[in-house]
């Protein structure tokens, strides 16, 4: 009958301790906001990416632009790809 009635309590203050986080998480957020990316800078996720060299270079070809060339070597730094996770 103890155990019953501790578990009652128990469960019933949830809400009250659920209710109590909820405006610290929103003071949390407000604190945070001016450090959220702006729009400018995710503008690089706007970029068409181009995985293929080949199509890379056909592309800057056909279009007449410059073409940017990402290159990161392996563990050693011999220039060995990176191994997939």
């Amino acid at each position: 009958m103890t155990r019953f009635l501790l578990c009652a309590v128990v469960l019933g203050l949830i809400p009250l301790a659920v209710g109590a986080v909820e405006p610290e998480l929103d003071a949390v957020l407000k604190r945070a906001a001016p450090f959220r990316p702006s729009t400018a800078d995710l503008a690089y996720r706007e970029i068409p990416w181009v995985i293929d060299p080949a199509e890379a270079i056909r592309q800057a070809r056909a279009e007449d632009r410059p073409l940017f060339v990402w290159l990161a070597g392996g563990r050693k730094q011999d220039g060995t790809p990176l191994e997939r996770c």
